[in-house]
């Protein structure tokens, strides 16, 4: 099977490598098409992202790309909560959470499990219930607010196993939250971006919210989450697999407009 992924990182934020280096990558695996979405600039930690100055060359780049290469590429943004950007430039963008400011405080939630264990503690009092419920609160607003073609790693705050996923009250936090953001955004992406790097076994999200999905009319979009150009179509076929598994017939591939429903 052939495929396509959107959500690529480069050097103009936090990824190995350079948009050339990923596209002949993309040539070599013989893919669809290839659409990048390095990270929104974030004010309260500019450290991995794109500075604002950053986004006319990334999409100059990324123009010549196209003229040069023989399958499709688009120009797309990984939209954090966080950020102010004018989305009308791209192809498209995906919205995401990877952060949590609280009191006046910016905590990564997804950078390291000291850093969410931190944010735990300090922000929250120690709850993991509380935690989980400001995430998805967040991420629920921003799906809302911005309107996205696909929302990225859903269940990120999962991805050092210090969410209770197996606790009825965490499942029915994060289940009610995708149930209002598939009213808005029915397009979730299947991200192995975790596993990868070696945090995770399973992509996001998790098993029974795959179910959710499939109950509420949504439709699943794979993404490697791609820093590295060897992992640009890292785990499909198993993903793929796992979606046959969950009763899900078929995946979302981008067509530069819209998404193509493509059986499995």
């Amino acid at each position: 099977m052939r495929y396509t992924n959107l959500h690529t990182h480069t050097n103009f934020s936090d990824g190995a490598h350079s948009v050339a280096e990923n596209v002949a990558s993309a040539v070599n695996k013989n893919m669809l098409s290839l659409g990048f979405s390095d990270h929104s600039y974030t004010p309260c930690d500019p450290l991995y992202c794109m500075k604002p100055e950053q986004y006319e060359p990334y999409l100059r780049t990324l123009e010549a790309a196209k003229k040069d290469s023989p399958i499709p590429i688009y120009a797309g943004l990984e939209l954090d909560a966080y950020s102010q950007d004018d989305t009308s430039v791209f192809d498209y963008f995906l919205a995401s959470v990877h952060y949590i400011i609280k009191d006046g405080v910016c905590h990564p939630i997804d950078h390291s499990p000291a850093q969410q264990q931190t944010c735990m503690r300090d922000a929250f009092g120690g709850s993991v219930l509380d935690m989980a419920k400001c995430y998805f609160d967040i991420l629920g607003e921003h799906v809302a607010k911005v309107k996205p073609l696909f929302v990225g790693h859903f269940d990120v705050i999962t991805k050092f196993s210090l969410m209770p996923e197996e606790d009825d009250a965490y499942r029915t936090i994060a289940a009610d939250t995708l149930k209002e953001v598939l009213k808005i955004c029915p397009y979730i992406e299947m991200n192995s971006g975790a596993i990868s790097r070696g945090w995770r076994k399973t992509p996001y999200p998790g098993s029974y919210l795959l179910e959710v999905v499939k109950e509420n009319g949504g439709h699943m979009v794979l993404g490697s989450d791609s820093h590295n150009l060897n992992n640009l179509t890292f785990h499909f076929d198993e993903s793929v697999e796992l979606l046959r598994q969950a009763g899900i017939d078929h995946i979302a591939v981008f067509n530069g407009k819209g998404f193509d429903h493509v059986t499995i």
